[in-house]
Parts: structure tokens; sequence; C-alpha cells
């Protein structure tokens, strides 16, 4: 009778174990995020930070799948996808916002911020609430910013050294902001995804592209493009964007969870972008890419050129635009 009743006993603790297990398996929340940035652009492994600090943070009980390279949704995609909850979160180029939101391409208006810093202390300004609050009114949530650098100018022709050097090429433009940029130097826009961008240069359909030295290395552009501008022209802002009604459904444990990891992403980011910015040159170079750096009387005039697409900015994107403006000068 004893051994009948310890054998159940043992029994009965090996099915509470197993019931334990399924239970706490089952109560692990596992979400997605969708990343079009291949895995060794800076930008992918700041996802990665995010992910493992979510990890460590819940103790495990909250995962982030990653889907990089585009394995769900492009550029192009991820902000309607986000809009209808068909993920959960998304890697974001802000840029992508300025067909519903026209003041979201700010960061896309160019020689609107002097330096990195400067795009800091606008997003901890009014700035960055503001436009989440713009984000809240069509269903998306910015979990964190994701600062991604300068944007360059990058061709197959000749060094881009005055705005004159820009009439007769074909460029690749990822906003509106750039477009009309490209425009007012004297180019011809050519709106493309970062995943079409390869491509359509590898042909000649277009002659070069905008877009950081980061993400120039890591897409192999070096193979298809021979000089690179360096004249910090406009800032590409991406963010971690949720689906506001997905995580207005979350528990304040987890949104807290998912904030904590998003601001040690944030910084990580901060910190590794120069760092990353420095060394994509630098490999840039070592592939045969001619890095040319305008002077300040060059700059000048690059700014010149380009003062109706500020100025534009301003009048197309409302009473949003102008404060987000006014809000960027007083950031310099």
């Amino acid at each position: 009778m004893k051994r009948e009743k310890r054998a159940l006993s043992v029994l009965l603790l090996a099915v509470t174990l197993v019931l334990s297990a399924v239970f706490a398996a089952s109560a692990a929340e596992s979400f997605r995020l969708s990343n079009q940035l291949p895995p060794s652009h800076f930008l992918s492994e700041a996802a990665e930070v995010f992910a493992a600090k979510v990890k460590e943070y819940s103790g495990g009980d909250v995962e982030i799948k990653l889907f990089h390279s585009a394995q769900l949704f492009k550029d192009t995609e991820i902000v309607e996808a986000l809009q209808q909850g068909l993920v959960e979160m998304g890697l974001v180029p802000v840029n992508q916002w300025s067909g519903m939101i026209p003041a979201a391409d700010i960061f896309g208006v160019p020689f609107v911020f002097a330096d990195l810093a400067s795009i800091e202390r606008f997003l901890d300004s009014e700035a960055g609430t503001l436009l989440d609050g713009a984000f809240n009114e069509k269903g998306c949530k910015v979990v964190f910013w994701m600062d991604y650098g300068f944007v360059q100018f990058l061709n197959s022709k000749r060094p881009l050294l005055a705005p004159a050097d820009f009439k007769g090429l074909k460029i690749r433009t990822f906003s509106t902001g750039t477009a009309d940029a490209v425009l007012a130097l004297g180019g011809t826009p050519s709106a493309l995804s970062s995943t079409e961008m390869y491509m359509a240069l590898q042909r000649g359909t277009v002659d070069g592209s905008t877009t950081g030295a980061p993400a120039a290395y890591s897409r192999k552009l070096y193979e298809v493009q021979k000089y690179m501008t360096v004249c910090n022209y406009s800032a590409a802002q991406f963010a971690l964007q949720s689906n506001l009604k997905w995580w207005e459904g979350l528990s304040d444990s987890t949104r807290d969870v998912l904030e904590r990891a998003g601001k040690d992403a944030a910084s990580w980011i901060r910190a590794e972008m120069a760092r990353s910015e420095a060394e994509a040159l630098t490999a840039l170079k070592e592939k045969g890419v001619e890095i040319v750096e305008l002077d300040a009387a060059q700059r000048q005039a690059f700014v010149e050129a380009t003062s109706s697409v500020r100025d534009g900015f301003i009048a197309e994107s409302g009473e949003l635009g102008r404060r987000l403006m006014e809000l960027a000068a007083l950031a310099q």
C-alpha cells in the first residue's frame, strides 16, 4: 500500500510539473518584429539588442521574433501592415508616413539638422510627442526612435561637387523631401524601395542613390556605384513602431518591459552609429568608391540651391510642420 501511495505521489508530482511547464509555455508572450534591413546593418543589430533586453527584463516571459531582410514586409509595405495589425511591430522609415502625415518628412528635408546631437534634442523635445500623436491618430505607436544617421549622395558617373554636377543624372530617392532635394539640385528623382535599389543601379535604370554609408556598404552598392559625396544633406530617421490597438491591449508590465528595452536599444544605437559610419566609409574606400567631402563654400551652394524645398515643406505640412521646423531650429 505504501509503495502504491508513493508511486501515486510521484505520478501526481510528474503530472503537476508537466502541466506547470505547459502552462508556463502557453503563458509566455511571443511577438513578431518585421525588419527590411539585412542582419549586418546596425539597426538590425539594434533590433537584436531590443529582443535580448525584452527577454532579460521579462524573465523569458516575452519573446520577440525577428524577421530580417524583408521576410515579412518591405519598407514600402510596413506602415500599412502595422495599421492593419498584420504584424505587431516593425522598423519604419519615418518618411513612409509622409503621404498621410506630410510633416513626418521633416527628416528628409535638406539641411534642417546641423548634427546628430541636434536630432536627439529634437526628438526628446515636444517634437517627439507631437509626431507620436500624429501616428496614434493613424493607428500606430512609437515604441522607440532609431537614429539612422545622415544620408549621402552616390552615383556611377562623376563626383558631385556642385549643383551643376547633378544635371542629367537619375537618382534613386526614398521620400518626398529627398526627391525634392534632388530636383532642386538639378537631377531627376526616382522613388524606389531599398530592396529594389541595387538591381536598378546594376541595370542602369538609375545612375545614383541617396542612402547612408552603412547601408551602402551592407547592400554592396560599391559594386555598382563609383562616387560618394559626403554632405550630410538630410537625416533618415527610423522608429520601431507597433499597432496602436495591439499596444493598448498589452498588460502594463509587458508595455513597461518593451519601453525599458527600447530605451536601452536607442542608447545602443546612438553609441554604435558613429562607429558604424566611420567603418563603413573606410570599407567603401577600400572597395574602390571615391569619397569626396564638400568644403564650407561647396556645401553652402547646396544649401542655397535647396532653399525652396524647406520653404515648400513649411507651406505643405500645415501647422504641425511649421511647429516642427521651429523646434528643429531650437535644437541646433
